[in-house]
């Protein structure tokens, strides 16, 4: 036979987890399930607790079925696959939320910085570039030719001395239909 000096401590970390767990399963089973369930309010709260009642029972079943040495523990290990399964869909539930939420309050962070960038009459950037006015311009004048020059609007200095926007001309053309007074 084995040393049993080896299965002590298994022995008494067993004891000493059993009496751990009877307190907690008697105040799990102090009062039905249907009981417990009407004192809370909250729907996510009876369903932890539905899920932690039928893990409960499926592992407390499994592990006096392996006690007693049966051998067809299929039916408990998909009741346990389901527990899980119900588990996890309430965890991603959580998740959801939870994301929802951090996005939510991303989404304010940002209105609430561009607001107060609005209302501050700062700006983090310009409002007009002068990337934009740089390189190749076409300059239009009153007799129809065009004018290219190339600028770079680096300093107020540098910006050429006449008008780049075309006077108001007025068109000259028929009437073709007059209009009743």
């Amino acid at each position: 036979m084995e040393d049993i000096s080896k299965v002590k401590p298994y022995i008494s970390h067993l004891n000493a987890q059993l009496a751990k767990l009877g307190p907690k399963i008697t105040k799990f089973t102090e009062k039905s399930l249907e009981e417990q369930l009407l004192l809370l309010k909250d729907e996510r709260s009876k369903l932890d607790l539905s899920n932690r009642y039928a893990y409960v029972l499926s592992s407390l079943l499994f592990a006096y079925m392996k006690l007693h040495n049966v051998k067809d523990l299929a039916p408990v290990k998909q009741e346990l696959a389901r527990v899980k399964r119900y588990m996890d869909l309430a965890r991603q539930l959580d998740e959801k939320e939870e994301k929802q939420t951090r996005k939510e309050q991303e989404h304010q962070e940002r209105a609430k910085k561009l607001i107060h960038s609005a209302l501050d009459g700062r700006s983090v950037g310009p409002a007009i570039s002068k990337v934009n006015f740089q390189g190749k311009h076409t300059k239009f004048t009153q007799n129809g030719t065009e004018d290219v020059e190339k600028t770079d609007l680096k300093e107020p200095s540098e910006t050429p001395k006449h008008s780049t926007i075309p006077s108001k001309s007025r068109s000259v053309g028929k009437v073709t239909k007059k209009s009743k007074r």
